[in-house]
């Protein structure tokens, strides 16, 4: 089952069928006045937290941005995508709910004068499914001008994309009008991961995190983009990863880990992936509950003083 529920924000026409509140007119009316003032790749904020009487921890905190730390590489990336296609008038994204990759897609369009059309994966945990309509991510889309299908099992949002994104799926011949982001923008030919890479040596001069020498980084990893950006341009970092992705994803980043011996990569346990404590994080930070999140039980056990969390993105700080 999927379900549409793009609105014409400007004329205000809500209705109980796009589970569209009042009040979310409020939020995305911010959101769209933030789009004429933020920069794409600004200085990177950082934030020193106290987690127990002698560690501090460095919150690399990119919750500010619009669609998180993607926001500072998607437009130029997508520029390159136009110079070799420039019949793309829609730009397409399948991926979940609570996820920052929809959002840079349609990010991208509205700053290139494109469209974007994103099929998003709803949470199959019942308590998250009555929320997805007021999310700070349902929000920024409609600010964006998305037009936002959800779907309730990944198979059908992917089907979906490809439908519109290829004549057809037998040689996989390119509709020309429409373009498939590939997951988390992470292209085979390292397009995004090198472009990211040089705006982060731009974005953290003069920063804590510049003048660390061999920092460790912890991070959620999806399809690994951010981290291989991170890693080019900290090779003497430890990174300390947490995988969220699954299938050729997941192996994807296993196997380029592998080449390095600076890559540790958390294994998931249950003991310390329990909701009561990802829900203290938000006392100390903001960030993506349920994704970026997941990280911060780990953390909060075993990470050094000075450390640094990448928080790629927030539920509430744009707000």
């Amino acid at each position: 089952m999927c379900e549409n529920i793009s609105i014409n924000v400007s004329k205000y026409l809500l209705s109980d069928n796009e589970k569209i509140r009042y009040y979310n007119i409020g939020y995305i009316n911010k959101i769209k006045k933030l789009l004429n003032v933020q920069k794409d790749n600004p200085k990177l904020i950082i934030e020193t937290i106290d987690i127990s009487k002698n560690r501090k921890i460095n919150i690399i905190q990119e919750g500010y941005l619009i669609s998180g730390t993607k926001q500072r590489v998607v437009t130029d990336f997508i520029k390159k995508i136009l110079t070799k296609n420039k019949n793309i008038k829609t730009l397409l994204y399948a991926g979940s709910s609570n996820g920052f990759g929809p959002i840079a897609c349609a990010y991208a369009a509205y700053k290139l004068k494109l469209k974007s059309h994103v099929f998003l994966v709803e949470n199959n945990n019942s308590d998250e499914k009555n929320k997805i309509y007021d999310t700070r991510q349902i929000n920024t889309l409609h600010a964006l001008n998305a037009n936002i299908t959800i779907c309730n099992s990944w198979k059908k949002s992917r089907n979906l994309e490809y439908k519109l994104g290829f004549e057809n799926t037998i040689n996989w011949k390119p509709n020309d009008e429409y373009y498939v982001c590939p997951m988390g923008f992470n292209d085979d030919s390292q397009i995004m991961v090198n472009l990211l890479s040089k705006k982060i040596n731009k974005s953290m001069k003069n920063t804590l995190l510049s003048e660390t020498k061999n920092p460790r980084i912890w991070l959620v990893t999806g399809s690994g983009g951010i981290l291989m950006a991170l890693h080019k341009s900290f090779p003497n970092a430890h990174f300390i990863i947490l995988l969220t992705g699954g299938g050729k994803y997941k192996q994807k980043i296993i196997d380029w880990s592998s080449e390095f011996n600076n890559i540790t990569i958390l294994k998931n346990d249950s003991f310390l992936d329990n909701k009561k404590e990802r829900l203290n994080r938000k006392s100390y930070y903001s960030s993506v509950e349920n994704y970026d999140d997941l990280i911060w039980t780990y953390v909060k056990k075993f990470a050094k003083s000075n450390d640094f969390i990448w928080n790629v993105s927030s539920d509430d700080y744009i707000y």
